[in-house]
């Protein structure tokens, strides 16, 4: 889902869970009976959770492409860390050829 899908989701969301009851409360007291206050206090709410809903909702892609992106990211670690390893091991390899030279110089040396 493209990113300009994910923004006016999380806009709708927030147009009805605060949009929706600022208008139906300001028509409500504009009215100024109870009936039309209770039936926006009604509404308010279920449009707060249906907004929250939907925010919710839009979450979820950036969600799924961070988790993608972890999965890339430990591939490369791992790969690093094999790499890693490779060169750990070569230096060993170079570290006992030297050893072995700086023994074979300390004995021509000696003699």
């Amino acid at each position: 889902m493209p990113y300009a899908s994910i923004v006016v989701m999380l806009i709708s969301g927030l147009v009805i869970g605060a949009g929706v009851p600022v208008a139906l409360f300001y028509m409500a007291f504009k009215v100024g009976s109870w009936p039309f206050l209770i039936a926006a206090t009604i509404l308010g709410a279920l449009a707060i959770f249906w907004g929250a809903v939907i925010a919710i909702v839009a979450f979820v892609p950036i969600l799924d492409s961070i988790d993608n992106q972890v999965k890339v990211m430990n591939d490369q670690l791992n790969t690093y860390r094999a790499f890693i390893r490779s060169l750990l091991e070569e230096l060993d390899d170079v570290n006992t050829v030297l050893k072995e030279i700086r023994d074979d110089l300390k004995k021509v040396s000696e003699a």
